[in-house]
């Protein structure tokens, strides 16, 4: 909780130890320590926040004891309902791009019955045969992308041949330019950099929207809130993308064959 401020702290610390319906035994050593700070400063806020009408204090004997008040309670529940409808609302996470012309490999993978009688089962459309290539323009769509990488829980099974083996792939539902049906896919066997996101979608996005290479498009995804904030950003930490992060933006190297067209 280092982001709050002493008086949150403090509130918080005394609705953890019942001050909700009860009267909290307080020492300043104590209470400094559970603040981080020094003694007087902790003194010093126990008597502001009494005079501002946000705790009451008694003194018995040589202990003191603090509750919280009405005004306590509700600058806690006002804390509690911002945060609420940070965490509980969808997350919306938008990647910007240009379009390139990838080496035109999309076609022939997007029209193999094995891929394609998955995508339609899973993402629920028969996709266009070929993917549309973008690259991020900025540090926060490249840091997005590879969110949407880790957060993508839409398997697309590899299978083999008597020619090949071929590779799998992950997925997450998305809107291109804000309205169409779309899809991210992540595969396995790319040799993009992370500055590339690859869209599928049921229509030929290129001819619908009359794009040319060099054009701005956009994509956006919405998650639920819970299991992206539990999961997402520890990822990104536990597989130091920081370091994937400045070679993507910073790669100058061309891009090498895909699912692309």
């Amino acid at each position: 909780m280092n982001l709050l401020n002493l008086k949150e702290k403090l509130l918080i610390y005394l609705a953890q130890s019942g001050g909700f319906t009860k009267s909290v035994r307080v020492s300043t050593p104590e209470l400094a320590r559970k603040l981080g700070t020094s003694q007087q400063s902790a003194s010093r806020l126990l008597i502001q926040l009494e005079q501002q009408g946000y705790l009451e204090r008694r003194i018995v004997g040589k202990a003191g004891y603090v509750r919280l008040t009405g005004k306590g309670v509700e600058e806690l529940r006002n804390i509690y309902l911002a945060l609420k409808a940070v965490f509980e609302k969808p997350v919306e996470i938008i990647v910007e791009g240009r379009v390139f012309t990838g080496l035109g490999e999309g076609a022939y993978y997007l029209s193999l019955p094995q891929y394609v009688k998955q995508i339609e089962e899973k993402l629920g459309f028969k996709p266009y045969p070929g993917t549309l290539n973008v690259r991020l323009l900025s540090r926060d769509s490249i840091i997005n992308r590879l969110l949407l990488e880790r957060m993508a829980d839409i398997r697309i099974e590899g299978f083999s041949n008597e020619h090949r083996t071929y590779g799998g792939a992950k997925c997450v539902k998305a809107l291109f330019n804000g309205e169409q049906e779309a899809a991210v896919i992540f595969i396995e066997r790319t040799h993009y950099e992370k500055d590339v996101i690859e869209v599928i979608a049921p229509v030929y996005l290129r001819g619908k929207y009359g794009l040319s290479d060099g054009d701005k498009v956009f994509v956006k995804v919405s998650l639920e809130s819970a299991p992206f904030y539990k999961s997402a950003f520890e990822a990104l930490e536990a597989e130091s993308d920081a370091e994937s992060l400045r070679s993507a933006f910073f790669s100058s190297r061309p891009p090498r064959p895909s699912l692309s067209h």
